[in-house]
């Protein structure tokens, strides 16, 4: 059996739908709710909504914007990458549920699923997307491609085949359709392209899964084949029956649920965060003060400093890449949301002075490390003008399955950002509905709540 068949094969008549793996995907889901929500405040959303007719059965979260199956993927997606609060996975190197829960939670509405169902097909969505991400996502990476961009349509196109209760035939047919749609390039972080990115993702899954239920075919080896999906992005042949093993064992044990699951503490790239904790813990610990600064030096492989493109910032898009000015910031007791993500914060002097002094470098040594620790540990020194030192070494983010963000502290960053939108009274409702999601009778009903 080709790939799209086997990962096709699973999507019809899936394993069990485990309670960790139900769990997980709740955190996932609703932490991805509060990204979308608020993500209706930002600027990229802003200036493309009045394009876009209104009217249908899908819901823009944050907004009373009624909108297509289509749109509603495409926007959604968009509002909820926009701040980069959203989560992130090793396995595809990328942001796991944002590239699909906007088109699952379309179709979802479009037909008013359960709570549960949701759920599965958010699981669905997840595992087609991981799974092809183990098998492409380091080779698209170090080429340069949006990784996110290139593996969410597939797992989409896959969650709403099962929505749609497609047979395998046509599931297959999806994920080729999907395999002909992606796109992403990495030249475009630190711009508001790379969450249009997202929202491609999302609508593309979906209408290749309209196009599949319609009779629009696909080569079942479009993923593997001579010029086939894998190939040509990836530039990987399978000689050994690797690929076959990696999507034969889905669900076998749910991607969510392993170690590279990440919900994130800062509306930043991911690749901000290791060094970001350990440098908030070092201030903290050592109560350090902006004036005693002398150097702060940060270590990481190649693959990391690779997603850090604007280490010294000129707006807010670019400020999600630059731990600078994150730890300027920190140091001056500005809050490390969005909201602080301005051109007035960035170039405050003494932002500025933090930025000029906060020093990046390859460790050629987390060039390849284990597959669990997704990009590489980050190293680094703080050097104080009296010549004291300190030094911390982060393997694993907080927020991943190593060092875990709490259940707490989840409710904590939802009522954060969603409350912005909402309310608190509307926000914790929400919340509430969410932790119970899989005894919801209506997707209807949910996202009812997620409107002001």
């Amino acid at each position: 059996m080709t790939l799209s068949e086997i990962l096709a094969r699973s999507v019809a008549d899936p394993p069990e739908f485990t309670e960790k793996a139900v769990y997980y995907a709740k955190r996932a889901i609703i932490d991805t709710f509060a990204a979308m929500i608020v993500g209706t405040t930002g600027q990229t959303l802003k200036l493309i909504l009045p394009d876009y007719q209104k009217g249908g059965n899908c819901s823009l979260l944050g907004s009373g914007v009624k909108l297509s199956p289509r749109d509603a993927a495409f926007l959604n997606g968009i509002s909820g990458h926009d701040y980069e609060l959203d989560d992130t996975g090793i396995s595809g190197q990328g942001h796991p549920s944002v590239v699909v829960l906007p088109a699952v939670l379309a179709q979802a509405e479009e037909q008013d699923a359960d709570g549960l169902t949701l759920i599965k097909a958010f699981l669905i969505a997840q595992e087609v997307e991981n799974r092809i991400g183990r098998i492409i996502a380091w080779e698209c990476h170090e080429k340069g491609w949006h990784t996110s961009g290139l593996e969410g349509a597939l797992g989409a196109s896959a969650g709403v085949s099962y929505l749609l209760g497609l047979d395998s035939k046509k599931v297959q047919n999806a994920i080729g359709i999907a395999a002909s749609f992606v796109s992403g390039l990495r030249e475009n972080f630190g711009i508001m392209t790379k969450c249009v990115h997202i929202g491609k993702t999302n609508e593309d899954g979906l209408r290749a899964a309209y196009l599949a239920k319609a009779g629009i075919d696909s080569s079942p080896t479009a993923l593997e084949g001579k010029e086939g999906y894998i190939f040509e992005y990836a530039g990987l042949r399978d000689d050994t029956g690797k690929f076959t093993a990696i999507v034969e064992n889905f669900g076998k044990d749910w991607d969510i649920c392993e170690v590279g699951f990440d919900i994130k503490r800062y509306p930043s790239c991911s690749s901000t965060h290791r060094p970001m904790d350990s440098i908030t813990e070092l201030i903290d610990e050592n109560s350090i003060k902006p004036e005693d600064i002398e150097r702060i030096d940060v270590s990481m492989g190649l693959p990391a400093m690779r997603d850090l493109v604007t280490p010294d910032p000129k707006n807010a898009q670019e400020a999600k890449f630059s731990v600078g000015f994150l730890t300027g910031l920190y140091l001056h007791g500005i809050p490390l949301t969005p909201f602080s993500f301005t051109e007035e914060n960035i170039f405050r002097p003494e932002i500025q002075n933090i930025i000029k002094r906060t020093f990046m470098h390859i460790n050629e040594e987390y060039n390849d490390v284990p597959d669990d620790q997704g990009l590489g540990p980050a190293d680094v020194r703080i050097v104080l003008k009296d010549g004291r030192e300190f030094f911390r070494k982060r393997v694993f983010a907080v927020g991943m399955m190593a060092d875990p963000m709490s259940d707490e502290d989840l409710r904590k960053k939802f009522m954060t950002y969603a409350g912005i939108v909402l309310g608190t009274e509307r926000a914790a409702a929400l919340y509430d509905a969410l932790s119970d999601l899989e005894n919801q009778p209506s997707v209807r009903r949910i996202t009812e709540m997620a409107r002001p």
